[in-house]
């Protein structure tokens, strides 16, 4: 009887696996209102500086690590929200954003402060002039472009809402209708609800820049500003936006790229009044999330789950400058955000006891005792 011997050859084929695509790197686009918030620009830090923190903050070293570069652009062109529609459809001779997509997996647009120049809210016949600074115009222009991101998944996209001017360039309506169409873009547009675009693309990112420097009526506000008649924000802006940039906008990117993690707190800042109290922030996340404030005056919602409220308690401000409370809400996966809470100074008090004393004729010295909560100075009416 013949027997037969079988060999099985048995070829192993490993499954193959995509990369998990990161989105940790990218290029900042703006003229000089950004230029002056990437800094230094005479401040302690700058966009470079924070993004080294954030970087040894989450142990990111290698292709993990956060990079950004900043380019003035566009050149030869003007930096309004009617030149980015152009960009993004092509239209005239404009220059080439898909090529910086191409190479940039992070891509930051601004426009800066001539876009808050606000003529009107406008109707929708102002389309077929998009120069004009309707807010019909400028959010018919940003869906164009946000659904023209959303065509671009492989990239992910931050928008900064408008750059505020100082009162002395602007005007009461003007300052307005830009309080009114960044509200829309943040907490309308960017959280899904506009009913003309529906959901919004998770590959973009609003950062409503226009809300962190801009007092209550729309204006930006003195201290950020280079000077009362220049609407350029100056080094203590950069203090303040620089953490806010690097944190919001690689927390947002890299959320995109861990699948959909996602946290949103609005609004960005409240300002409060110098007595004790309380305000609150609105938390939209699909996780658990954490909050901590960097002040002792200034205590909050530890933690919360899901969509919820964060709840800001501040004590009273007895001293005679304002003072700002830097709240960071975390969420695993989606990174983290930082609004403020900013307290007015208290009224400056003065008050000197006694009202008068009387001395002897020889030399000697009377004491008065001063009681302020600010600066004082005293200043004698006599030579002797």
């Amino acid at each position: 009887m013949t027997k037969k011997i079988l060999f099985f050859l048995i070829i192993s084929i490993p499954f193959l696996t995509t990369a998990q695509e990161k989105f940790r790197s990218g290029r900042f686009l703006h003229h000089s209102t950004g230029y002056n918030i990437w800094g230094p620009n005479g401040s302690s830090t700058s966009i470079p500086q924070q993004m080294q923190i954030y970087n040894s903050t989450h142990g990111y070293t290698g292709t993990n690590a956060v990079s950004m570069g900043e380019s003035w652009w566009p050149d030869g062109g003007n930096n309004e929200w009617e030149y980015w529609k152009r960009v993004f459809r092509g239209e005239g001779s404009v220059q080439n954003i898909f090529s910086l997509m191409n190479t940039n997996k992070i891509l930051v647009i601004k426009s800066c402060y001539p876009s808050s120049e606000m003529t009107g809210r406008g109707q929708p016949s102002d389309t077929l002039t998009p120069t004009k600074k309707t807010i019909y115009n400028y959010k018919w222009i940003w869906r164009n472009i946000a659904n023209i991101m959303a065509q671009h998944p492989e990239n992910f996209f931050a928008i900064w809402t408008n750059a505020p001017l100082v009162e002395s360039a602007s005007n009461a309506s003007q300052a307005a209708l830009t309080i009114e169409f960044c509200a829309w873009a943040k907490d309308t547009l960017a959280m899904g609800l506009d009913p003309v675009m529906g959901s919004f693309p998770p590959n973009v990112y609003v950062f409503d820049f226009f809300s962190k420097l801009s007092n209550e009526n729309g204006f930006l506000k003195p201290h950020y500003a280079v000077s009362n008649w220049d609407s350029h924000p100056n080094a203590i802006a950069t203090e303040l936006i620089a953490p806010q940039f690097v944190n919001e906008i690689f927390g947002a990117a890299i959320a995109y790229e861990g699948g959909g993690s996602t946290l949103a707190v609005s609004p960005q800042s409240r300002n409060v009044s110098s007595g004790a109290g309380s305000t609150s922030f609105t938390v939209s996340s699909n996780k658990s999330w954490t909050a901590q404030s960097n002040t002792a005056w200034c205590t909050v919602t530890p933690s919360g789950n899901g969509n919820g409220t964060l709840t800001a308690n501040y004590t009273q401000n007895t001293t005679g400058s304002s003072r700002t409370a830097n709240i960071t809400v975390s969420a695993t996966g989606a990174g983290s955000q930082i609004v403020t809470v900013t307290q007015a100074a208290a009224a400056s008090t003065l008050g000197v006891s006694p009202q008068s004393q009387s001395v002897g004729a020889q030399q000697g010295s009377a004491n008065f005792n001063i009681t302020s909560n600010t600066n004082w100075s005293a200043q004698s009416n006599a030579g002797w």
